[in-house]
């Protein structure tokens, strides 16, 4: 557009020095007084209408304008031929600069738009700026000396006259597409030019004035000035801003078609009509944002730009790397401010995402990619539907990646072997999974449950019955309760060998209990229910007798070659496995159940006994147990605690998704899962 403002500024140039030769047989006018005013006034105008026009919008410039002016017309008054043209010229120009300043002066910020001063403000800025401009001024000044200096019969005033004229009649915004010397018509699809080269995939253009048609997510093509074939680029605008009064577009490349007959100007933006959609395959409708600083290996920031605004936590994101497509789960999504120029800002949302890898169908997982993608490259939101490998028991899906059909799928035989921890608030939907994983078990695993309160136990269903009958449940209570009065007594009064005795007594009748429950063949899953114990030590000792005979159990068998594989299910595990500030009046008792429990978790695996520990809380719950848990399934939670322990496994990006995860949604990782990484999982049904 400034190329072309000096194209018609030297052809002023020239059809006046012609005119002037043609009347007076010299390309220059004479230098006297009248002639330099009368031409200073044509030259001014016309600079003015190409150059200071345009860009003119503030009572500043009408002083800027008027001063200098009135400060040339009062040493030239005696020169007039006509006072009343001066004093009306000078009038004019002192009325305008009076005004202009009066409209400064009385501006008031502090006020309402609709305040009375305020209004007379703008009126008086409207105005002034209407007449205050360059053709306005300096046509008063070029008619003045007209009408002062020169006949009206005479052809060269006329002449001049009708030039003046045609002059008037310049519209400087319709000068975007008019001229070009490399002898091309920009098409009526041009939209801008190419100001500066940001990456290999992103430019920043400045739009044309007269383009008001430029808006997010139009498709655009053009060719780099550099480029000696016919390749034309191809992409969207994804950004638009406004700076110092200007438009200015961020264009995204996407591929590149051969065209050998491309008739674009280079580095010239061209708007491509989408009515017969000529590049669907861009799929712009999936396009989520590009991947900018701050970016590593294990997570990408991005400025988001999306068509729908419907970008959600948990979503999957690909990226192509070369002939990779690696995906990311989204995190976080942050606002922030861009500093453009000067005081000038820009507001955008930047979201984060964790690397997930590259999908590998015949693995069910994901396979870690080694490197960070460039800057600015392109991510998109991922399909919805995958080709899934067939799979079948000990694997089952948790859940899927929401937003998609990838499923998390959990080895539940691994997940037993090694322990696992579902850790939620109430309501969150961990004992919902925990039912559900509990009935895939039954399979080839024997199932205990350990539930206090028979809140749990009592959704499954059918309900399963006590894995100690009522009657011997009464003979171990009995025996517990005598063995505990004696015990109070000193030590040298007590029947140490009617200790001895029942205490094996006890684990006889637990045994009993436990071998015939491993050896029916109906039933896979029974409860571990209190039988009616005088005192809090009566309980926890039952409750440790119970697990020693479990794991006795387990380990004889397997020696005799015949294994068994069981999963102890622990509901509200802290009434079970409290942690040593939580464990209550009857601390002794309470550390020996723990340790024996922790003693099972360190060598279960061996003998094949996992545990399922199932918490609210895990400040509650042994950490010494819960460090044992390999695979941790956690859901919606708030407690510095948990947030500190399941910050070990799934690092600090994802601990700070806990508190506003969904309801059924969960972060999944260990060795059980197949994803070998962290994951939010979309575990609805």
């Amino acid at each position: 557009m400034l190329k072309n403002r000096f194209v018609v500024f030297g052809l002023f140039f020239a059809i006046l020095m012609f005119l002037n030769y043609y009347f007076t047989q010299s390309l220059l006018p004479s230098p006297d007084t009248k002639n330099l005013w009368f031409y200073s006034g044509l030259f001014m105008m016309v600079f003015s209408i190409l150059f200071i026009d345009p860009y003119y919008s503030s009572p500043k410039n009408v002083i800027t304008n008027t001063i200098p002016l009135a400060l040339t017309l009062i040493p030239i008054k005696d020169i007039f031929a006509d006072t009343k043209i001066w004093w009306i010229s000078f009038g004019v120009v002192i009325t305008l600069l009076v005004a202009a300043l009066i409209s400064l002066v009385i501006n008031d910020e502090t006020k309402s738009e609709n305040h009375v001063q305020n209004r007379l403000s703008v009126f008086l800025k409207n105005s002034v700026v209407l007449f205050g401009q360059g053709k306005v001024l300096y046509s008063l000044v070029f008619i003045a000396s007209l009408l002062s200096y020169y006949s009206i019969q005479n052809d060269y005033t006329i002449t001049l006259f009708f030039f003046w004229c045609g002059i008037l009649l310049i519209n400087p915004k319709s000068l975007t597409n008019t001229f070009s010397l490399t002898g091309k018509k920009l098409s009526t699809n041009a939209i801008g030019e190419v100001f500066s080269i940001q990456s290999k995939q992103v430019l920043l253009a400045k739009v044309f004035r007269d383009k008001t048609n430029v808006n997010k997510f139009d498709i655009v093509e053009f060719q780099y000035s550099t480029q000696d074939d016919h390749t034309v680029s191809i992409g969207f605008i994804f950004d638009t801003y406004f700076l110092n009064n200007e438009k200015w577009i961020k264009v995204l490349k996407l591929k590149n078609d051969i065209q050998q007959n491309a008739d674009l100007n280079p580095n010239i933006i061209y708007k491509v009509s989408t009515q017969h959609n000529p590049h669907a395959d861009l799929n712009i409708d999936k396009f989520v944002g590009v991947v900018v600083e701050g970016s590593n290996i294990e997570n990408i920031r991005f400025e988001y730009s999306k068509q729908n605004e419907n970008l959600e936590e948990g979503q999957l994101l690909v990226v192509a790397v070369g002939s990779k497509s690696i995906f990311y789960q989204v995190v976080e999504g942050i606002t922030a401010i861009e500093n453009l120029e000067s005081k000038n800002e820009s507001g955008f949302t930047c979201g984060e995402a964790i690397q997930l890898g590259e999908w590998q169908a015949n693995q069910l997982s994901f396979i870690k990619y080694g490197w960070v993608p460039n800057i600015n490259t392109p991510i998109f939101l991922a399909e919805q539907n995958f080709a899934i490998n067939q799979y079948a028991y000990p694997e089952y899906q948790l859940g899927v990646i929401p937003g998609t059909n990838l499923p998390s799928v959990i080895n539940l035989h691994d997940a037993v072997s090694h322990h696992m921890a579902l850790i939620g608030v109430t309501g969150s939907g961990k004992s919902f999974l925990a039912r559900e994983i509990i009935n895939q078990l039954q399979t080839d695993t024997k199932v205990i449950c350990i539930d206090f309160n028979n809140e749990f136990v009592t959704t499954l269903n059918p309900a399963p019955l006590p894995i100690i009958n009522a009657a011997t449940a009464t003979q171990i209570a009995t025996h517990i309760d005598w063995i505990n009065n004696e015990l109070d007594k000193f030590a040298n009064q007590q029947d140490k060998p009617q200790i001895a005795s029942r205490q094996e007594n006890i684990k006889t009748l637990i045994k009993t209990e436990i071998d015939a429950f491993l050896d029916d063949q109906t039933s896979t899953i029974k409860v571990f229910e209190l039988p009616d114990v005088s005192n809090t030590t009566g309980i926890l000792d039952y409750t440790k007798y119970f697990f020693k005979v479990v794991f006795e159990v387990a380990k004889e068998r397997l020696l005799a070659g015949n294994p068994v594989r069981i999963c102890v299910a622990i509901e509200e595990a802290h009434t079970v496995i409290p942690e040593w500030n939580f464990a209550g009046s009857s601390d002794k008792t309470s550390q020996s159940l723990v340790n024996t429990i922790s003693q099972i978790a360190l060598q279960g695996r061996k003998y094949g006994v996992g545990f399922m520990i199932i918490t609210q809380r895990t400040a509650n719950v042994s950490k010494t147990i819960l460090t044992q848990c390999n695979t941790v399934i956690c859901f919606k939670a708030f407690d510095d605690t948990s947030f500190t322990f399941v910050g070990n496994h799934i690092g600090k990006e994802l601990v700070k998704t806990l508190p506003r995860l969904k309801q059924y949604h969960a972060v999944v990782t260990g060795k059980a899962i197949k994803s070998n990484l962290p994951i939010i999982v979309d575990l609805k049904r």
